[in-house]
């Protein structure tokens, strides 16, 4: 399959009004004039997304790969041992809360990395688009699968998910996920895990090769990127630089399925289970 989309850049924008409009449009924008503060992390989740009434819980400070360091994915093409910090293929957040992830999420920069550390996206309903309008039959067969065959989604530990790559709402918005816990349910036949494992290793070779090529963009201090964490998959490129610092804030919307019970945080530590 040969990918057709044009590169593409999340526009800056400076209200919330027209950001909601480009994430509604494109699944991406950034929000400049945002401060750096705690509280106005929080305050930009709940203006940009205000006529969906949004969950938002507190921001989490993001510094040197945001958590990569605590624990390693052995499937997350890239990942190598030194001082850099990996090159971050582009992920879906939050799936430790298995299918009730968060549907927003922003992310703002207090203090950008003096070299690496880039920010890119990429927008899977592009690449399932081109799938589905594929001439060719195995392509075809692979998009089936990712919107109809149930795979296994949970991250050891974390909230249970068994369900397709590509989900929907209530509304029939997709939900899109490409992350390094997805594998086959270990129910089936042995036979059948190896071709949905084949399957699964071809989906995350996509989002890698995406990955490589989107552009990239580096957030300056006050802005944020806004991103539709159903539509597209974020990451970053490497760095050395231990003062980058962001504040992640991950957001639950009417548009959601449900929103997990309990207490809430913009990471996965109120998503454990055991």
């Amino acid at each position: 399959m040969q990918r057709t989309d044009a590169p593409f850049l999340p526009q800056r924008l400076a209200g919330a009004e027209e950001t909601f409009a480009a994430l509604r449009r494109d699944g991406a924008a950034i929000l400049t004039g945002c401060g750096a503060a705690r509280e106005e992390a929080r305050g930009i989740a709940l203006r940009v997304l205000a006529t969906l009434t949004p969950v938002v819980p507190d921001p989490a400070p993001i510094k040197e790969g945001g958590g990569n360091a605590d624990r390693t994915y052995d499937n997350q093409p890239g990942a190598e041992a030194g001082l850099v910090v990996p090159f971050q293929t582009g992920h879906t957040d939050g799936f430790a809360y298995g299918d009730r992830y968060p549907d927003f999420i922003f992310l703002l920069c207090v203090r950008p990395s003096v070299a690496g550390g880039e920010s890119f996206v990429v927008d899977t309903y592009r690449l399932l688009d081109e799938l589905a309008a594929s001439a060719s039959p195995e392509d075809r067969a692979f998009h089936q699968f990712l919107t109809t065959i149930p795979v296994e989604q949970t991250e050891p530990g974390f909230q249970s998910s068994l369900a397709p790559v590509i989900g929907r709402n209530a509304t029939g918005r997709r939900m899109s996920r490409w992350t390094p816990v997805q594998r086959p349910d270990a129910s089936l036949p042995s036979a059948v895990q190896q071709q949905h494992a084949a399957w699964l290793t071809r989906w995350r070779d996509i989002a890698h090769e995406a990955s490589l090529q989107a552009p990239r963009f580096t957030l300056q201090p006050g802005e944020t990127m806004c991103l539709d964490n159903y539509r597209m998959l974020h990451g970053r490129t490497g760095f050395d630089d231990t003062e980058r610092t962001l504040w992640r804030i991950w957001a639950w919307t009417t548009e959601a399925p449900a929103v997990p019970d309990g207490m809430l945080f913009s990471d996965s530590r109120f998503a454990v289970t055991s």
